[in-house]
């Protein structure tokens, strides 16, 4: 989990893991930096119970979220490894459980987004403008389709963040590339990098589920031209090593795989979908 000065919103993200994490995880903190009080928060938190059995922090110095995320991955000891960012709440105590199961019945997975993934359609057309790499016509957003969506997870080409990787995955093919830095499109390689060594990329709408919040879906602001240039860079960079692929592998008939959910995580999502049933009712009428 990656972090620069942003201590308020830190504190939050961490009492989730705290509260519903349970007992077979760690959390790893990337201070990246931090001139407000997250160093001293973290050692507070280090020093009791809880964080001395599941919380270590470390430091980098400006480094980034690409490169905090693999500092992460260097620091990791389990064999799943999931990129969280510090905005985003764990909200129940059945997700990890889902989630170790999940890569536990299917070794086939290697990749699994959280919230949404992406999938890659061949074009014709140029890539001028940051706006271009997110045409509709040349990447889908999805978090599945049809209702089924909500029992099961969906084969994609790649994902955002969250996610978590296999450790075998990243000992094979090595960590998020760092010609993409600072960020954007690092983990769409990665993913397209883990697909290429044999193993699939899954989502599932996790946070849809109710199974965490994240606050920057409502506070992301309009990103700047110099922002823009940097994501178009990546993303020309991206399809230079992978249009190739896109072109081969559209086509194919994308997996699915039944959710190895707990019974909480069924009363949960059945809820879930029972008030978006209604929601969409009330919006037709």
């Amino acid at each position: 989990m990656p972090t620069f000065n942003n201590a308020l919103v830190l504190r939050r993200a961490i009492d989730g893991w705290r509260r519903f994490g349970g007992d077979d995880l760690e959390v790893i903190v990337v201070e990246d930096g931090c001139r407000d009080d997250t160093v001293e928060y973290l050692h507070e938190i280090e020093a009791g119970e809880w964080g001395r059995a599941h919380l270590r922090s470390v430091h980098e110095d400006d480094a980034h979220e690409l490169r905090c995320t693999n500092r992460g991955f260097s620091e990791s000891r389990g064999e799943l490894m999931l990129a969280w960012q510090d905005d985003m709440f764990l909200q129940v105590s059945w997700l990890v459980p889902e989630l170790i199961q999940t890569f536990a019945a299917y070794p086939e997975i290697g990749m699994l987004s959280l919230s949404r993934g992406l999938q890659c359609v061949p074009s014709d057309d140029p890539i001028a403008r940051w706006e271009d790499l997110f045409d509709w016509r040349r990447l889908e957003s999805t978090i599945g389709y049809g209702t089924a969506n909500w029992v099961r997870l969906q084969e994609v080409d790649a994902v955002v963040r969250p996610w978590v990787v296999r450790r075998a995955c990243v000992e094979r093919i090595g960590v998020l590339d760092e010609a993409f830095r600072p960020t954007e499109w690092d983990e769409a390689d990665l993913a397209f990098r883990i697909r290429d060594a044999g193993w699939s990329v899954a989502t599932y709408g996790y946070e849809r589920a109710g199974a965490y919040f994240h606050l920057g879906s409502t506070t992301i602001g309009n990103p700047s031209d110099a922002y823009k240039g940097r994501v178009l860079r990546n993303g020309l960079l991206f399809h230079s090593r992978w249009d190739p692929a896109i072109r081969r592998d559209h086509v194919r008939v994308r997996r699915t795989w039944r959710r190895q959910a707990t019974l909480a995580g069924w009363i949960a999502t059945a809820s879930r979908m029972a008030r978006s049933g209604a929601e969409r009712i009330r919006k037709a009428s």
